[in-house]
């Protein structure tokens, strides 16, 4: 009975979730950082190559970042440093070159926080931009990086390069 009751809590808790904090298209998000001023630094978070293609990001964005004059030659990847109730999805959108070393890596995963496999990178927040890619930081469950909390609740921990998604997320833009 206990087991059944957690899992009844846990679906609850979950449906809340995604009734709270929606869902936001890539170009959303993509205008949100355009129009961002203040916000700039690196954050870690759990990532994954968006749906949208980045000439449909820019156009959202109306091209206002410098590098949709090349879009062809860019993914645009979700970096998901922390979810929550009430912030919902708290990272950025950045751009990472077609033949960045290792893209495969983050061609083939779905951005599933919470999974043990899940890919994360270090990216530079830049505000009136979208973010760029610096680095892939962690992969395959290295250790490097993970998540923190429930799947769908808490945040990017990353003790290899001593970031914490409690204390350095400063840069990270809610969507």
């Amino acid at each position: 009975m206990n087991k059944k009751m957690n899992v009844l809590k846990v679906g609850f808790a979950l449906g809340v979730a995604v009734m709270v904090t929606g869902c936001a298209s890539g170009s959303v998000v993509s205008k949100k950082m355009a129009n961002n001023t203040e916000k700039h630094g690196v954050i870690y978070g759990a990532s994954g190559v968006v749906h949208e293609s980045a000439e449909d990001i820019c156009k959202a964005m109306d091209n206002k970042d410098y590098r949709c004059s090349n879009a062809k030659d860019y993914y645009v990847l979700v970096v998901i440093s922390k979810m929550g109730y009430a912030d919902g999805r708290v990272g950025i959108n950045a751009f990472i070159k077609k033949d960045f070393p290792n893209i495969e890596v983050l061609q083939n995963h779905t951005y599933v926080t919470g999974d043990k496999n899940m890919p994360y990178v270090k990216a530079k927040v830049i505000p009136g931009q979208l973010g760029e890619v610096l680095e892939i930081a962690s992969i395959n469950g290295d250790g490097k990086c993970h998540w923190s909390g429930m799947p769908r609740i808490g945040g990017t921990v990353c003790p290899a390069y001593n970031w914490d998604y409690r204390k350095d997320n400063q840069a990270a833009i809610v969507f």
